[in-house]
């Protein structure tokens, strides 16, 4: 066996690995029994895109062995096997926990305010469809998280052998193989939905109980200790509570915050939703080469300082939709997604700018980053016309000054777009870092800015507001018994990161006396 890595390969050979390899360890290609792909990436530079790759290449004589991906992983330390444990949020970092429960055997419950995976799919499809939205289960409430809807995202720049255990497990409940190899890994997603309902079933046959439709409104306390949780469908006794409930449970943080439990500001960032034709984007990137079978949809990763303040891409969706993501009625917010294929006629991105802990209203009230957003989701709603419309400009409207009075005639987001000035909706310096950041941008990507692609507010919720405090037994130490998680309380960004940080919490509060 010989592995080979970073190997350039021209876009018509992609399909010939085989040959690849065996021109580069100078050997008959009959000497060869497979070739596998451990690492893709197109490397687009001066619009000549190629792929760089790296390999492991079976040869004849090597011996046969393949590795079969399990959906289960070695029992982590249990000290109480009959400790009475909830977990609450059934969104990476929650289900991720209960995978831990379930390879350790032990029994736990786990909450989740939204519905199983067909009926979310239903109440959340209403917003787009007639304008309703459900506070209870939406496209950031229900199984799966906000996630879910979202694209499936999978890169991190986080070093940890658990990345790779996240992935194969992802790829043993129905994933694409792809993940395991890919740069910038995705879902998808449609390939998100089949998944889910694999999880869902392993998860109950290995005696974890989900309760959908239960939202958690208490804590049950005596003497500083963790002793329930009060749900709208009832109180459930608990001697530990894993509360993984995401960004958007700003219910919740209200809850814990009258509760006393310590939290505090953390930086965050805000903006808005960049559009473009996706053939733009495949034409700035790829150039000639744009719309070759072998490349798929472009994607792009902008960066830059303004003032002091980093303005940058996130959450780029190639060949994708923007989504409207609001959880309280009266406000809105958008994202991103996209499905496996990537085949939308639309790129987006979220543009936003950093803000710090500074920048709220002064005061010690930990949840003023969660009002700060707030009171730019009320905007976006106003702006859109207080029908769940979000409001859009032109890029090249935006950066001349001035609102849009038209825009381009087709969008992917749903319900609809009013066109306007989204200065009006988002703080005046985060605009300008926008705008200024846009010139820069241009001149790095020729054409990004243009009259074709709009800008759709608002995007507020990057990451959590707030950082829920834990000690080095992962416990809060205002309630012992309570383990915050996740990116909802302030310790991971993302699907990978979330699910990593459920996975070690889990482990402390099994491993706990």
């Amino acid at each position: 066996m010989h592995d080979l890595s970073n190997i350039a390969v021209p876009l018509h050979q992609v399909d010939d690995l085989h040959a690849v390899a065996a021109n580069e360890l100078g050997i008959p290609p009959e000497t060869i029994r497979r070739v596998q792909l451990t690492r893709r990436s197109i490397d687009a530079r001066r619009k000549r895109p190629r792929w760089i790759v790296s390999l492991r290449v079976h040869l004849i004589d090597d011996p046969v062995s393949e590795t079969k991906l399990s959906r289960s992983h070695p029992a982590p330390l249990v000290a109480r096997p009959d400790k009475r444990v909830v977990i609450v949020g059934a969104g990476p970092a929650g289900l991720f926990a209960a995978l831990r429960f379930a390879d350790a055997g032990v029994a736990c419950t786990l909450l989740e305010r939204g519905s199983v995976l067909e009926k979310r799919h239903r109440r959340a499809g209403r917003l787009r469809a007639d304008r309703h939205l459900d506070p209870e289960c939406n496209l950031c409430f229900g199984e799966g998280g906000a996630g879910t809807y979202s694209d499936g995202k999978l890169y991190t720049r986080k070093k940890s052998q658990r990345v790779r255990e996240v992935y194969e497990r992802l790829v043993a409940f129905g994933a694409a193989p792809e993940i395991l190899y890919e740069a910038h890994p995705h879902l998808g997603t449609n390939r998100l939905i089949p998944l889910l309902r694999s999880l869902r079933q392993h998860l109950q046959e290995h005696k974890i109980t989900l309760r959908f439709d239960t939202r958690l409104d208490d804590l049950i306390v005596s003497d500083g200790k963790l002793q329930g949780v009060r749900t709208n469908t009832g109180d459930i006794e608990a001697d530990a509570v894993i509360l993984a409930t995401g960004h958007s449970a700003r219910d919740t943080y209200a809850m814990l915050a009258n509760r006393g439990v310590e939290m505090t500001c953390k930086p965050f960032a805000i903006g808005a939703r960049v559009e473009h034709p996706q053939s733009l984007i495949d034409q700035i990137q790829f150039g000639a080469a744009a719309g070759h079978p072998a490349l798929g949809a472009a994607e792009y990763f902008l960066r830059c300082q303004i003032d002091g303040r980093g303005v940058y891409s996130f959450c780029m969706c190639p060949g994708g939709f923007i989504i409207p993501t609001p959880t309280e009625t009266g406000r809105l917010n958008v994202n991103g997604m996209s499905n496996q294929s990537r085949k939308n006629r639309f790129a987006n991105a979220a543009l936003v700018v950093t803000v710090s802990p500074e920048d709220f209203a002064p005061g010690n009230n930990p949840l003023r980053g969660i009002d700060y957003q707030r009171s730019v989701e009320l905007r976006a709603f106003e702006a859109g016309g207080k029908n769940y419309n979000a409001p859009a400009t032109r890029l090249t409207d935006l950066v001349a000054g001035r609102a849009s009075t038209t825009l381009p005639a087709r969008t992917s987001y749903r319900p609809g777009l009013t066109a306007g000035n989204i200065a009006d909706v988002l703080p005046r310096y985060i605009t300008e870092s926008i705008v200024h950041a846009l010139k820069t941008f241009d001149r790095r990507l020729r054409g990004y800015l243009t009259s074709e692609a709009v800008i759709v507010a608002a995007e507020t919720t990057t990451s959590s507001p707030i950082r829920v405090l834990r000690d080095e037994t992962c416990q809060s130490p205002s309630i012992r018994g309570l383990y915050p998680t996740g990116e909802g309380a302030g310790y991971s960004g993302g699907i990978v990161s979330s699910a990593i940080d459920g996975m070690r919490v889990a482990e402390q509060v099994l491993a706990a006396p």
